[in-house]
């Protein structure tokens, strides 16, 4: 296993790294997924956080250490008040918020829901609403692995957005972002958009597929599965209750099926070739001679492909690429803060240690700011259309990447 911290080999079942001492037991034993240590709630479901296991993802939804902080908790003293009832501001009070309130839905219903701020500002001084500036198509190949490596979290297709609210119900958009449709799922990950069909891991990491049609919800496998990936009527997936080996599971048949007896993690495809994050190296399996190869030998955090490269976080905190026919690889940029990033097909996102979110575009190769974090907390980053979704602490934000405007998705 791997400490999260420092990013070392560790003995499995550690509940402490021997290398930094960061304990390893806060992993959410309701929905499964990693919190910083000494937690007490859960910073994804808000579930208390009691004895968890210690099997760890080695990517997505990494917190850095170095950069949390919790606010001085502040006692005030109650003042004291008279008890005696005046009538009469009671009634005035009630007049004017039923004139407020009715100005407010006056409002809400003559108005976009959502609108944009300056995204490399700490105001929230209104620009531009929604509808200016969003354009929906459903994403590249590259933003789907690259989402799926991240928890996969957000999907899109021509028409709408999929993801989870922040009561973690699993919602539908349009491309103003105004919530169209609630399902009845929570903690939906490793969402797989194709045609009408949904496919996602429940709480539990089965393996669901909603039909967004007819709204029927089916649970295909009760195996404990991560990273799942769909591609040609299959879901690929790491079977987490088999030493993290790569499955396949036959839409079609609905059988599973073992591929390779390795620990993997994510995944990106490329014709017959799937490009797998091992657990010291990046492989490639050959589906047809069911062959395998060792394109980059040394470990990494999450790896996706683009165009004849594999691109990863190293364990030194820095973006490299591995040519994937001559293995020569290269280091593209250092010091991130976060052992993870996306990609669209125009460029790389990732997180500086200012606490600001960069765009290193693949053709002028520099590096620009496109927000600032507002609460210094990172909860995780999607890639819709060259548009990020990042969670900055417990508010989704959508982030156009073009002109670094941005707006809180399911704003109360």
């Amino acid at each position: 296993m791997i400490c999260p911290t420092c990013h070392k080999e560790i003995p499995e079942g550690s509940h402490f790294c021997p290398y930094c001492g960061t304990p390893l037991d806060d992993k959410c034993p309701h929905c499964g997924h990693q919190n910083i240590p000494h937690a007490k709630f859960c910073s994804y479901c808000g579930k208390p956080l009691g004895p968890a296991s210690t099997a760890r993802r080695p990517q997505g939804s990494f917190i850095p250490t170095s950069r949390i902080y919790q606010e001085e908790e502040k006692t005030y003293e109650p003042e004291k008040v008279s008890r005696k009832i005046n009538w009469k501001v009671v009634v005035i009070s009630v007049l004017v918020l039923i004139l407020a309130t009715t100005g407010a839905q006056y409002y809400l219903n003559h108005s976009d829901n959502i609108k944009w701020a300056d995204g490399n500002s700490s105001t929230s001084e209104i620009t531009e609403t929604m509808s200016s500036v969003f354009s929906l198509r459903k994403t590249t190949d590259t933003e789907q692995y690259s989402n799926l490596s991240n928890d996969g979290s957000v999907a899109a297709n021509d028409h709408y957005i999929f993801m989870s609210n922040t009561d973690n119900q699993l919602v539908k958009l349009d491309k103003d972002m105004n919530v169209v449709k609630t399902y009845d799922v929570k903690y939906a990950t490793y969402l797989n958009l194709v045609g009408e069909k949904l496919y996602y891991t429940d709480k539990d990491h089965h393996i669901c597929v909603l039909d967004t049609k007819t709204e029927k919800t089916e649970t295909l496998q009760d195996v404990s599965a991560f990273y799942m990936t769909y591609h040609d009527n299959k879901l690929y997936y790491q079977n987490d209750g088999d030493k993290e080996s790569l499955y396949a599971y036959d839409i079609s048949s609905k059988a599973s099926t073992k591929l390779l007896d390795q620990h993997i993690y994510n995944m990106s495809f490329d014709g017959d070739i799937i490009y797998l994050t091992g657990k010291s190296s990046i492989i490639s399996y050959n589906m047809s001679t069911q062959a395998t190869d060792i394109i980059y030998n040394e470990q990494v955090f999450g790896s996706v492909y683009k165009d004849g490269y594999l691109y990863f976080v190293t364990t030194k905190m820095g973006i490299g690429r591995v040519n994937v026919k001559t293995k020569a690889s290269q280091i593209i940029l250092n010091d991130i803060a976060y052992s993870m990033f996306t990609m669209s097909d125009k460029a790389i996102y990732y997180v500086g240690n200012d606490a600001k979110m960069y765009r290193l575009d693949f053709e002028n190769k520099e590096p620009t700011a496109i927000y600032q974090f507002q609460s210094h907390r990172f909860g995780g980053m999607q890639i819709v259309n060259d548009h990020l979704f990042v969670k900055d602490y417990q508010d989704w934000k959508v982030v156009n990447t073009s002109n670094t405007k941005y707006a809180v998705i399911f704003e109360n």
